[in-house]
């Protein structure tokens, strides 16, 4: 016979009490045990009950059963959903990710069991305000409301949902990014230390310096995609940043590196950063914070400032060319920049050796 929530509601056509009846089946048989059913029936219940509390009539609306999927359910079909549709592995794992955090927090409020078609605007709003709380910066913040509005208006499209909760929500400004450049003196320090302490860590800092190469598409280059023949290292599209292949170039002080070890190693699906402490080339690749945690403990061990991060080496890397004479141009397509725009916010750094020189060389007044 299945499951059904029966009630009364008054139509102000007919003047008088009409019965409906609301089909639950097709959601409380997702669950094993009597229990379980029993549970889940008494809430859809009671979502009904504040539902024509609220002023809702179902006289004249369709109610569809995809309205009353658990937000769990939801957020699985989501993702395999964009697994079909062949998104980036990047991206998958990103909407995993924020799909991730945002039901860790429905269950930790007792959400966890509302339905997808009863998750409102000011639930959204509560999200996000946790978000902020947890001392999340704007960027986090920013892309955490730029998942979810995906995830929600896939849900719309679907018919999972009414409306789209995190339509609308505004993004915070975005703040500038806390960097500084990694002055000579300042790389002769780390070029010292990890040529002692990680060879191949001051390979990463040479890739990210001289080839502007990111530390997350390093972690992915394999021995195979080294070209020391034509002196470039290939960051395939599924790699890069922008889902767009390039050849990053090699400079002669990488090749003295790099040489040996493709020598040696002659296997080319061999990660070039491989698991273990030494990060030496293997089956398996090293993984991206890894690289972090290896400069924050140099940077720590140094003294350097917090701000002189990883990716400043390839900011400065960037200023420097410019320095050296190198075109805008040629800059902007070796640092794989979509424009000149956007290369303008990795190179305006603050810049202690430009600031020296000025003061040395100004003429008097």
């Amino acid at each position: 016979m299945g499951f059904y929530a029966e009630y009364y509601i008054y139509d102000s056509i007919k003047e008088d009490m009409v019965r409906k009846r609301t089909r639950l089946s097709s959601v409380v048989n997702r669950y094993r045990t009597v229990r379980e059913r029993r549970i889940a029936a008494q809430e859809l219940v009671e979502e009904i009950n504040r539902k024509l509390a609220g002023g809702w009539s179902p006289l004249h609306q369709t109610e569809d059963s995809r309205l009353y999927t658990p937000i769990a359910d939801l957020c699985d079909k989501f993702v395999a959903a964009k697994e079909r549709e062949g998104v980036r592995p990047t991206t998958l794992t990103n909407y995993r990710s924020y799909t991730g955090l945002f039901l860790r927090w429905c269950e930790d409020t007792g959400r966890s069991r509302k339905c997808s078609g009863t998750f409102l605007r000011v639930d959204a709003v509560q999200y996000m305000d946790s978000v902020l709380e947890k001392g999340n910066g704007n960027r986090h913040y920013n892309n955490t409301v730029k998942a979810l509005r995906c995830f929600w208006q896939w849900s719309f499209e679907h018919c999972y949902c009414r409306e789209n909760p995190f339509a609308g929500l505004k993004l915070l400004p975005k703040t500038a990014k806390k960097r500084i450049l990694v002055d000579p003196v300042s790389r002769q320090r780390v070029s010292d230390y990890f040529g002692r302490e990680k060879p191949q860590m001051l390979l990463v800092c040479q890739l990210v310096y001289s080839s502007a190469i990111r530390p997350k598409e390093i972690s992915n280059i394999q021995l195979k995609h080294i070209d020391l023949d034509r002196h470039y290292i290939l960051i395939e599209a599924e790699n890069a940043k922008n889902g767009k292949a390039r050849c990053a170039t090699i400079t002669r002080e990488i090749e003295k590196y790099l040489v040996p070890l493709v020598e040696k190693y002659k296997n080319g699906d061999f990660y070039l950063f491989g698991t273990g402490k030494q990060m030496l080339p293997s089956v398996g690749p090293a993984r991206r914070n890894y690289f972090t945690k290896c400069w924050d403990k140099m940077r720590r061990d140094l003294l350097l400032p917090e701000e002189m991060q990883l990716y400043s080496l390839r900011d400065t890397g960037l200023t420097d060319l410019l320095h050296a004479g190198v075109d805008q141009l040629t800059v902007q397509h070796h640092a794989d920049h979509s424009s000149l725009a956007i290369q303008n916010i990795y190179t305006d750094h603050y810049d202690s050796g430009l600031n020296s020189k000025i003061r040395d060389l100004a003429p008097q007044f």
